[in-house]
């Protein structure tokens, strides 16, 4: 199975993925801020996917975006988010991301996409 990083500041969602993924067989490290987020990705714990927030304080889910890019551009990244309009939609898809769900979301939202992510062996790379 998976190894998945998951950055949210809302505890109940990150809380709820991390249960959710963790009974699917996926191997999960919750994170609470985007700050530790970095911290994870400049380890040489190798993950296959990040699952992240947008809204997120002080360092916002754009910001680990790229980063993320930056130092693992192999990794591909799910947002989830209650703010997915056009132009979030437009940017995070030009930031090279796997997929999206939106807020509030079903278990089989985040699962199907999960599924179509490790699939398709996304990279979200250039």
């Amino acid at each position: 199975m998976a190894r998945i990083l998951i950055v949210d500041d809302d505890e109940p969602v990150l809380m709820t993925l991390d249960v959710l993924l963790r009974s699917e067989g996926h191997e999960v490290r919750p994170v609470r801020e985007a700050s530790e987020a970095f911290d994870v990705l400049w380890s040489s714990q190798p993950y296959d996917l990040l699952i992240t927030d947008l809204r997120m304080a002080p360092v916002d889910g754009f910001e680990l975006i790229r980063v993320s890019r930056e130092v693992r551009p192999e990794m591909p990244i799910l947002v989830v988010s209650a703010y997915l309009d056009d132009g979030t939609v437009e940017k995070i898809e030009s930031l090279g991301c796997a997929g999206y769900v939106r807020k509030p979301f079903t278990v089989e939202d985040i699962l199907g996409a999960l599924r179509k992510v490790l699939a398709s062996g996304e990279t979200g790379g250039p």
